[in-house]
């Protein structure tokens, strides 16, 4: 059975065009800024189960919205983190339907999970945190070298679009001339979504009985120097997305 936590109808901003976006439960990581903490677990607490037929259902109620450059975004959580026979089964369904599908990563998975989706995903939504292995596992509890090797792969054989959480204090300095060196490195000229850190998450914490680590959200003025940076390396930035 797969693990959902919310299905967001009439999403924008996680693909292109009108979405419906499908929330998996359970992650490798536990960022400390995480907007979507009941997510991370993958207990069946505070879940919703489905075989992947019924989600395929659940989500073709929507395709009507999906004619003028929608679709589905499968997100988390983290999608590839769950029982891949069962989410090849649901993808494979939506795909039939001609439907265009986004797959929503933050890529601490095995290889052979992103060689199994493939065939149905037309774009993959990589986010990068941070560059330096030991800041990413202080602040997600892993270190990033699979991100990174998966990047590298699949930037080579299919459409990557990195979003890149902009955490004040965190990332928003050094850091973030590391992390254009990396998307120079493994991705070069991708679209890039640069994404201000918000606290809106916060009481989501509490809900699941674990303390709220705040953060500072980036200056309007500091956006725009990293929005320079990157577009001074080529890359299709954006605010926002």
């Amino acid at each position: 059975m797969i693990k959902i936590t919310n299905i967001q109808r009439y999403a924008i901003h996680d693909g292109g065009g009108i979405r419906t976006t499908v929330f998996f439960k359970g992650c490798p990581l536990s960022c400390l800024w995480c907007h979507n903490p009941e997510t991370q677990s993958f207990g069946e607490g505070d879940c919703r189960l489905y075989t992947p037929q019924a989600l395929a259902q659940a989500v073709l109620r929507d395709q009507i919205f999906y004619e003028n450059g929608g679709g589905v975004t499968i997100s988390g959580g983290e999608p590839l983190a769950q029982n891949i026979d069962e989410m090849l089964a649901f993808l494979i369904i939506i795909k039939e339907r001609g439907i265009h599908i986004a797959c929503d990563t933050c890529g601490d998975v095995p290889w052979g999970n992103f060689e199994a989706v493939l065939p149905y995903v037309d774009m993959f939504l990589y986010d990068i945190k941070l560059a330096s292995p030991a800041l990413h596992k202080k602040y997600t509890g892993r270190d990033n070298k699979q991100i990174i090797s998966n990047l590298e792969c699949l930037a080579k054989t299919a459409q990557v679009w990195l979003r890149i959480p902009v955490v004040g204090g965190v990332n928003d300095g050094d850091e973030m001339d590391n992390i254009i060196a990396l998307a120079k490195q493994a991705a070069p000229g991708s679209k890039v979504s640069l994404l201000p850190y918000h606290s809106m998450g916060a009481g989501k914490w509490a809900e699941i009985n674990k303390p709220a680590h705040i953060f500072t959200t980036p200056s309007n003025e500091k956006m725009h120097q990293i929005l320079t940076k990157f577009k001074a390396a080529n890359f299709d930035a954006e605010i926002g997305g």
